[in-house]
């Protein structure tokens, strides 16, 4: 067997392991999140029972922390009734901060320095501060968080770039691109932005609502750092409505003479790096995917991961690289690295043969 088979193989191998991964995961989503509205509708049941009813300081207490572990927010007559309640009691003391009930930030963790520093790590913070429900994109994208449930399982899409898939060069290639594109939505209305998000977005017809589509990056970047993502309570199907959108952008692109083989994935991408680079190459960039490596070497992935943001187009579920794009881009990248190594080996070689006088 030839070394291309056994690769091809390999791959095969890997393509219907993820795919049973990913039914086995689809199931235990849609378990979850049916478990997750059946315990948010019946604490909603239990709270309109007893609005209006006269509750013991415990059981008061009790109820509101099962809202907020269902992220469910009292309405305005609720708060009217604790107040009157209260009000008698303990009529110094102000009001919760409805807003300081958010979820424990998540642990801090380690970026790989070649990757974009992720300016999204104080979201939590600025959802407290401004009391809005969207602490990244355009107020009024996601709607009130009272109608929100908290995911714990990660979308589907972002499996194979989480864990230790988040330390290879897929990882750095894909959380790149999710970061930039985020960035890019909060640079509007700046011409270089809106050029960039149009030559995004533009290649297809079905890719128009584009508050939907960055607020699925959004909380994507959201569940790579705290763990966890908001999704809308009666959005049921949004995974499903992803693959929708992105088999009519497949269909789209083969009917202009572009099929599926013409366009890369970032594992697709990343394959087609490390086939070009030594196996010496490979090792020292895979060193700076995990947050070591040299300055040398981290600046050449910062450039290959940059330039790669900045040249990928959306199809609904991932970014995409055309063959030609991979070709002159990712070329031009490795005679580079090739160039720099060659100069490299010879100065150590010029300084080896150096003797003192």
């Amino acid at each position: 067997m030839s070394p291309a088979d056994a690769e091809a193989r390999r791959r095969e191998r890997g393509v219907i392991a993820q795919r049973e991964y990913r039914k086995r995961h689809a199931s235990k989503v849609q378990k979850l999140e049916q478990e997750n509205r059946n315990l948010k509708d019946a604490i909603a049941e239990i709270n309109r029972t007893l609005k209006g009813q006269p509750l013991s300081n415990d059981l008061r207490v009790v109820l509101r922390r099962a809202r907020d572990l269902a992220d469910i927010t009292e309405d305005d007559t609720m708060d009217d009734v604790d107040n009157q309640d209260v009000r008698g009691v303990a009529s110094s003391q102000p009001p919760p901060d409805k807003l300081s009930r958010g979820p424990p930030p998540p642990p801090a963790t380690t970026q790989p320095p070649t990757v974009p520093e992720n300016p999204s790590s104080t979201s939590e913070r600025r959802l407290r501060a401004s009391g809005r429900s969207s602490p990244r994109l355009d107020y009024g994208l996601w709607v009130d968080t009272d109608r929100l449930i908290r995911i714990l399982e990660p979308p589907l899409d972002i499996v194979p770039y989480l864990g230790p898939g988040m330390h290879t060069l897929a990882g750095c290639i894909f959380w790149s691109t999710m970061n930039y594109t985020v960035d890019l939505w909060e640079a509007r209305p700046s011409p270089p932005a809106i050029k960039a998000l149009d030559r995004m977005f533009s290649h297809s017809k079905h890719l128009t609502d584009r508050k939907y589509l960055l607020s699925l990056a959004q909380a994507r970047m959201d569940y790579k750092n705290k763990g966890y993502m908001f999704r809308k309570l009666s959005d049921q199907f949004a995974e499903r409505a992803c693959g929708e959108s992105n088999q009519l952008v497949r269909d789209e692109c083969e009917k202009k003479g572009r099929p599926s083989r013409y366009w890369k994935t970032p594992e697709e991408v990343a394959g087609n790096i490390l086939n070009q680079i030594t196996t010496d190459q490979a090792v020292r960039m895979q060193a700076v995917a995990e947050g070591k490596g040299t300055p040398s070497d981290g600046e050449m992935m910062q450039a290959l991961v940059g330039w790669l943001s900045q040249n990928f187009v959306c199809f609904g579920d991932g970014p995409r690289w055309s063959t030609v794009c991979v070709s002159v881009g990712i070329g031009s990248w490795v005679r580079e690295l090739m160039e720099r190594d060659a100069r490299a080996d010879g100065e150590a070689t010029s300084g080896l043969q150096e003797t003192p006088s």
